[in-house]
C-alpha cells in the first residue's frame, strides 16, 4: 500500500500513465491505418501535398503509419522522447493544415482531435518525459 502511496503523491507517476496511454494511442492509430487498406493510407500520405510532395502518396501513407507506431512505442517507454514529439507534432501540423481547404466547421471531430493532439505535443516539448524514463540518466 505504501508503495502506491508513494507513486501517487508524485508527478512523475502521471506523466509515466499519460506516456503510456498516449503511446499506446499512436499505436492503435498508426495500426488502424494499415488495418484501413491502401485507400487509406493514400489518404493518409495526402497530407504532404500541402509541402509540395505530390508523388508516391502510398509510400508516404505506409511511412507515416509507420513513424506512427514506432514513435508510439518509443513514446511509450520515454526513448527520444522529445524528438519523437517533434516528428508527430510535424505530422499532426501536416493533418491541420490538410483540413484549411474541406472545413466546413471549426467543430469538425477530426479538425479537433488533430489540434488537440498537435497541442498536445507542442507542450509535451516543454514538460520533457519525466523520471520514468529511457531518457534519464
Amino acid at each position: 500500500m505504501k508503495a502506491i502511496a508513494y507513486f501517487l503523491e508524485k508527478e512523475n507517476f502521471g506523466k509515466l500513465l499519460i506516456r503510456f496511454f498516449w503511446g499506446l494511442f499512436f499505436i492503435i492509430l498508426g495500426i488502424r491505418y494499415f488495418a484501413g487498406g491502401m485507400a487509406t493510407l493514400k489518404t493518409l500520405g495526402s497530407i504532404f501535398n500541402n509541402i509540395g510532395i505530390h508523388s508516391a502518396i502510398g509510400f508516404w501513407g505506409i511511412i507515416t503509419a509507420l513513424v506512427l507506431i514506432l514513435s508510439g512505442i518509443c513514446f511509450f517507454i520515454g526513448f527520444f522522447f522529445r524528438t519523437n514529439c517533434c516528428v508527430l507534432l510535424f505530422i499532426f501540423f501536416l493533418k491541420v493544415l490538410t483540413y484549411r481547404h474541406t472545413l466546413q466547421s471549426f467543430f469538425d471531430e477530426a479538425y479537433l482531435l488533430d489540434v488537440s493532439m498537435a497541442l498536445l505535443l507542442f507542450s509535451f516539448l516543454f514538460i520533457g518525459a519525466g523520471r520514468f524514463s529511457f531518457d534519464r540518466n
